[in-house]
């Protein structure tokens, strides 16, 4: 998943962000486990990454699954 939400965070163009967002969003392999907790649990710690891309995105992800 760090690697996704580094790739997200320097997609070069919207298209490319698009479908890189499309694709966290829709996968159900990123939704395992009860109701999204694994999810969930992964986003929060790639949310303290050192790699600003990466925080920024997991927070993101974040505050759209709340």
């Amino acid at each position: 998943m760090r690697a996704v939400l580094a790739a997200l965070s320097a997609a070069a163009d919207q298209g490319t962000a698009d479908q890189l967002a499309a694709e966290l969003a829709c996968d159900p392999r990123w939704a395992t486990g009860q109701d999204g907790d694994e999810l969930i649990a992964q986003l929060r710690i790639l949310a303290a990454s050192g790699d600003p891309g990466v925080h920024n995105e997991a927070l993101s992800r974040l505050a759209c699954l709340r």
